[in-house]
């Protein structure tokens, strides 16, 4: 979520930025954060790597390809050094292949390392991981295992930071937590088992490895809500379904696969019908698949609110102009004050960029 409020609370807080594209590498840049405070990430880094490299900037190589594009700008400014990362694949029990990374102790690995330390000012000084869909405490306790003994393998000395990635649950209401299948491990208990392992193998004295983590949408996510209203219902073939005003864009991925905590604010023409009917509560676009919320219990009428709660995570960033502009993003300030932080967007921010001039009278 890179909403640029929320990403200068995490500046004030003393968090670095993760960024996987220049567009997010120039709001990180605006927002004042130094180049060694921003990481750059991602499988497709864009022009703006080699100016971030010769600024100082974290970088974590992903492919023999983009390791290539790093000799190539060392090569043009032989008065630098570049210190960079490799973003590694590694095989924690996830139960999938990511595609994420080069894989440990694989030939592409051995390559790209070649090809880094053939030049006289590149330095590999970190390792970095991201593994989606393994947040129990074995899964991690296998990537911090993997990383250190792939560090002591490949990098020369002590690497500078081990970057552990993301992928850790978050706070969030119990209705949501009931939902998995594992137990919800607290920080604490995440930061025992990844401190503890660099701990054991680095100590705790001066030049010992930095440990980065990325925990974006579990710091977010349950921080944020949207609120939608009940448009219209009806009843198909015994199945009830309501229309808000939102799609499930706007939610994000996570309703597609987990029912999400919820409050039902009654409109001022609300009447209890009494109707416990299960409903599908649908979104506003075309697309058969624009469901919120399956079987939902609780009494509507078109008017009334609903606040879906743990949407943080990607769904300002992932809804797409499609069939209705973006909606409206406000945020309660610690003295209680309502402000808008994004305001709703217009037709004209929707079709600014494309060529009106060339429409046929």
């Amino acid at each position: 979520n890179y909403t640029p409020y929320i990403c200068s609370v995490v500046k004030r807080l003393g968090g670095m930025a993760e960024v996987v594209s220049d567009m997010e590498l120039t709001l990180a840049e605006q927002l004042g954060y130094e180049n060694h405070q921003i990481i750059y990430n991602g499988p497709w880094k864009g022009e703006g790597l080699a100016a971030h490299l010769k600024s100082g900037g974290m970088v974590n190589i992903d492919s023999i390809d983009e390791a290539q594009r790093v000799v190539a700008c060392a090569r043009d400014n032989p008065d630098c050094v570049f210190q960079v990362g490799l973003r590694i694949n590694t095989d924690i029990g996830a139960g999938y292949i990511s595609r994420f990374g080069i894989e440990e102790n694989s030939h592409d690995l051995s390559c790209a390392i070649r090809i880094l330390n053939n030049e006289r000012n590149i330095k590999i000084v970190g390792l970095h991981c991201h593994i989606s869909r393994a947040r129990d405490l074995t899964s991690w306790q296998r990537r911090i295992d993997n990383l250190i003994a792939i560090a002591d393998t490949w990098i020369k000395g002590v690497p500078q930071y081990i970057n552990i990635g993301s992928g850790m649950f978050g706070e969030m209401e119990q209705s949501l937590a009931g939902q998995f299948s594992s137990p919800i491990p607290s920080y604490q208990e995440y930061a025992h088992v990844v401190a503890g392992a660099m701990r054991e193998r680095y100590g705790t004295d001066h030049g010992c490895p930095m440990l980065i983590s990325e925990p974006g949408t579990t710091v977010v996510a349950n921080y944020q809500t949207l609120i939608t209203q009940v448009k219209a219902i009806k009843n198909i073939k015994n199945k009830v379904f309501v229309t808000v005003d939102v799609s499930y864009h706007n939610v994000g991925e996570i309703c597609l696969m987990k029912k999400l905590p919820y409050l039902v604010m009654h409109g001022e023409h609300h009447t209890m019908s009494g109707n416990s009917a299960l409903k599908e509560i649908m979104g506003y676009t075309c697309l058969e698949q624009d469901c919120l919320y399956h079987d939902f219990s609780d009494d509507l009428c078109v008017g009334d609110y609903i606040a879906f709660g743990n949407v943080g995570g990607y769904s300002i960033v992932s809804k797409p102009p499609f069939i209705q502009p973006n909606c409206a993003v406000v945020a309660l300030t610690s003295h209680g004050e309502i402000i808008e932080i994004k305001r709703k967007e217009t037709f004209e921010d929707i079709f600014s960029s494309f060529n009106m001039a060339m429409v046929e009278d």
